[in-house]
């Protein structure tokens, strides 16, 4: 069941990339060919689009894995083969969440929204400062979103993998065995 549910959601994961990939090239791509001929007319344009398209292709990679894991790794006895691939597959998990997704993140906030030192999105009144000029800009409200983003994931992976060792601890003893007021173990036959 969960070998045909893995392959299920890798395929799927894969149709979806494949998809999410091509709406990211023709979002991105010019209006215009070289020979002036409309390129993709019925797709929109804008970074807004190419965002969407981007987190489309991204769904598809996460689902992908998440069935290489089911269908491979979870609830399997533990060998090198699968030992080995669920350390590939949390390896890829996590430079997709530490590597990938913030540097398009910092390349959308750069780029199109352009988020820079040189716009200021906060003056703090000098009077709640003694006297000083505060002004945080775009740049480090960037800086601050990226930063914060990373750092909650970093929490998040750890307390997630704490949780998962102690559930697979708890699995992993035997049941307790109920003992009647006499010493004796207690055998429900039903």
């Amino acid at each position: 069941m969960k070998l045909g549910i893995g392959l299920a959601a890798i395929a799927i994961g894969l149709v979806t990339v494949i998809v999410g990939s091509w709406l990211v090239h023709a979002t991105e791509a010019p209006v215009l060919d070289d020979l002036g001929a409309e390129v993709y007319s019925l797709i929109p344009r804008g970074w807004l689009w190419v965002t969407i398209a981007q987190n489309i292709a991204l769904g598809g990679v996460l689902l992908a894995m998440a069935g290489a894991t089911l269908a491979f790794v979870y609830d399997r006895p533990l060998t090198w083969v699968t030992a080995t691939l669920g350390a590939g597959l949390f390896t890829a998990l996590m430079i997709i969440v530490f590597g990938v997704i913030p540097n398009q993140m910092l390349t959308l906030a750069q780029g199109p929204l352009e988020w820079t030192s040189a716009r200021t999105l906060l003056t703090i009144p000098p009077v709640l400062v003694l006297g000083n000029e505060l002004t945080i800009t775009y740049e480090t409200f960037k800086d601050m979103i990226v930063g914060g983003y990373a750092f909650t994931n970093l929490i998040v992976v750890a307390a997630a993998m704490v949780l998962w060792q102690n559930y697979r601890k708890k699995k992993d003893q035997p049941k307790p065995q109920r003992i009647s007021e006499y010493g004796r173990p207690i055998r429900v036959e039903h």
